[in-house]
């Protein structure tokens, strides 16, 4: 019985230490979106592509651990979000440069709130 007991804490250590994270990649162009969710999911992930701006009620049923919001995005959208954010742009915005132009920079990003 008592070697039981480990045997269960063993394999419920092992359970959480396999749990996928979950990212949800939001943006309108659909192109950019699939490319993007493609490579998150090479980090293990339960990805969430979403191709337009959902509520946070849609955020809140997927659950994310990350967000990754494919600009441009319109209004003050991410100022709302409770979950930590990347944002992800080919292009420089307005000057300065978005959070993650590469998959390189995207999967240092992910790493760092994974």
């Amino acid at each position: 019985m008592y070697g039981m007991h480990f045997a269960f804490a063993d394999k419920f250590k092992y359970i959480n230490y396999m749990k996928r994270h979950r990212i949800m990649v939001i943006g309108s162009n659909v192109t950019t979106v699939q490319r993007v969710s493609g490579h998150c999911l090479k980090q293990n992930a339960e990805v969430f592509p979403y191709y337009s701006i959902p509520t946070l009620e849609e955020i809140a049923l997927f659950a994310p651990d990350v967000l990754v919001l494919c600009l441009p995005i319109s209004g003050k959208f991410h100022h709302q979000l409770l979950q930590p954010c990347i944002l992800w742009s080919e292009q420089l915005m307005n000057g300065n440069s978005p959070l993650a132009t590469t998959f390189t920079e995207l999967s240092a990003c992910l790493n760092k709130f994974l």
